[in-house]
């Protein structure tokens, strides 16, 4: 069955696997094919080399790993629902079932979820086992028992996870004839729409919402079949990351709101790579377009910079692209007031540099690096402003001239997410850049640790990991001028004035170099912070500390 609609399996489903995998080496004794290739993991180390046997044929893979992560990097085609490559295995959907055997002398095996199954030497499985096959096609009729008959019109389609994965397993025909539960959807706000009769509790909505995007108004309500996955009352999503749901939920539970208004059909798009313009983050994107009208944004994965996922700022914030009032056209000075096309007056432009005119070229911090070098070379370094206010500009150059002079490190969410001791000074950057608030919440709770290794966790186990990270303290530290959202998760957050958290600051450097300046006079929950966290940074393998400019203190810098 899975053989026989490979083609139909493999779009979103290979997106998942294929996009995060990096295939190196053909395992030995493997036929000629998509087959035998090693799978790298979303997040992983350096792990050793294992045989398993699928099918029958040998393959060299990484250890630590799950056998539906290991066989879909492989190329077999496995259907999922609720395991994610950034979010791991919960076993929840009970879809992706297939025959192990436990020893050399199984002749059985036994039906395994393989999201749930840790690869390991010698591992036996049979992913085209006839009973594997039957089981994941009656665990799919299952799922579609209340799914309505909607594809034709339902905003998912062209691009929906749940129409893969039921023709891979062979479930073409519904003999269900009974009435279909209904619910009630809520308005979410202005992005995302809720359609919960489509829902087959996978619960990936409230995992990532929940526990890696930090959000506490989305949740499940209800037992068994009749789980509601929405707010306790309608309203706007709250979270910064909700857009992520689109992209998450396999089903079309969750669908842009902006894209449904002026819709058009996935393969109508024509897309490109592209990079996010609204904070430094630099997160990749894809850009969907229609009838020269831009529709869309996408997430566009690259795990050392935004994984798999974008805030609704990049998602949502290129409304503006398309905005009745925007400026289309070269316009002149007030006393002509005309306007041009953009190319005669460029022309018209160069033109009066070449003669000699004192031509001013100002900038902005909204437009790109290119754009404004663009205009500096045209007038020259000496007639262009920045656009930007001297302060915020001086502030800028400081931090650049940290990175270039200093040779401070930049590092990637990879890095991130690997950081065993967080501190964040003066820089709400959950409102200035949201996937690097994302990144600190996601290493908070995949962070490697000793107590997650001693009770043998596989990073892969999601509910596990999340168990155990409950159970520790936070490695965060957060100072800043007022309450962010981050303070909620950290260990102590320090709210004061940026100059006295510049003094804090000096007080945890005194507290690791005691060569450095002593600072007198801290009292109260200022000492108390500046102390804890001189011990975190003292004992971490990978500090990690966060700052920026918009406390507008170059003293805190």
């Amino acid at each position: 069955a899975a053989a026989g609609a490979a083609g139909a399996g493999r779009s979103r489903a290979r997106r998942d696997a294929r996009s995060r995998f990096s295939y190196a080496r053909r395992a030995p004794g493997h036929g000629r094919g998509r087959h035998g290739r090693r799978a790298t993991l979303d997040g992983g180390g350096a792990v050793s080399d294992v045989t398993i046997y699928l099918d029958g044929r040998r393959y060299s893979v990484d250890d630590g790993k799950n056998l539906l992560e290991v066989a879909l990097s492989l190329g077999f085609d496995v259907p999922y629902f609720c395991w994610h490559p950034a979010m791991g295995s919960v076993g929840a959907c009970r879809q992706c079932a297939v025959r192990v055997f436990w020893g050399d002398d199984d002749e059985t095996g036994d039906i395994a979820m393989s999201c749930m199954t840790p690869v390991r030497e010698g591992l036996r499985a049979a992913i085209h086992d006839e009973e594997a096959v039957a089981f994941r096609r009656s665990i799919i009729e299952l799922l579609m028992t209340n799914h309505p008959h909607d594809c034709p019109v339902c905003d998912e389609g062209g691009e929906c996870h749940l129409q893969d994965m039921t023709v891979m397993t062979g479930h073409v025909y519904r003999r269900y004839r009974h009435r279909k539960r209904s619910w009630r959807n809520q308005d979410l706000g202005p992005f995302v729409t809720h359609e919960m009769n489509r829902c087959i509790q996978c619960y990936r909505c409230v995992r990532f919402y929940g526990d890696y995007a930090g959000g506490d108004d989305l949740v499940a309500q209800g037992l068994r079949d009749a789980v509601y996955f929405g707010r306790l009352e309608d309203g706007p999503l709250e979270s910064e990351f909700s857009g992520n749901l689109v992209e998450v939920c396999p089903v079309g539970v969750f669908d842009d709101k902006t894209l449904a208004a002026r819709y058009t059909r996935k393969w109508d798009l024509q897309t490109t790579p592209s990079v996010c313009p609204h904070c430094a983050r630099g997160c990749n994107v894809i850009l969907g377009e229609r009838y020269g009208e831009l529709r869309r944004v996408l997430n566009r994965y690259n795990r050392e910079v935004n994984g798999y996922f974008i805030c609704d700022r990049g998602r949502y914030g290129h409304q503006f692209v398309e905005g009745e009032r925007r400026v289309r056209q070269v316009l002149t000075g007030p006393r002509e007031g005309a306007a041009h096309d953009a190319g005669a007056a460029v022309e018209r432009l160069a033109a009066l540099v070449r003669g000699g005119a004192r031509v001013l070229g100002i900038g902005s911090p909204r437009a790109s690096l290119e754009a404004n070098y663009a205009l500096r070379r045209l007038v020259g370094a000496g007639r262009f402003h920045s656009g930007m206010a001297d302060g915020e500009r001086d502030l800028v150059a400081l931090a650049v001239g940290l990175h270039r002079d200093a040779g401070l490190h930049s590092p990637s969410t990879t890095e991130i997410e690997r950081a065993d001791a967080v501190v964040v000074l003066g820089e709400d950057i959950t409102a200035t850049m949201p996937m690097l608030a994302f990144a600190i919440r996601r290493g908070l709770r995949l962070r490697p640790t000793a107590e997650e290794a001693g009770l043998r966790i596989q990073r892969w186990n999601d509910a596990g990991v999340g168990q155990v990270k409950r159970q520790l303290p936070s490695v965060l530290w957060t100072a800043t001028p007022a309450a962010t959202k981050l303070d909620a998760i950290a260990a102590a957050a320090l709210h004061a004035a940026p100059q006295d958290i510049a003094r804090a600051a000096l007080a945890v450097a005194h507290g690791l170099d005691k060569s450095a300046p002593r600072v007198t006079g801290l009292k109260g929950e200022t000492a108390a912070w500046a102390k804890a966290v001189a011990k975190a940074l003292k004992g971490a393998a990978r500090p990690l500390i966060v700052s920026g400019v918009s406390s507008g203190s170059a003293d805190v810098l």
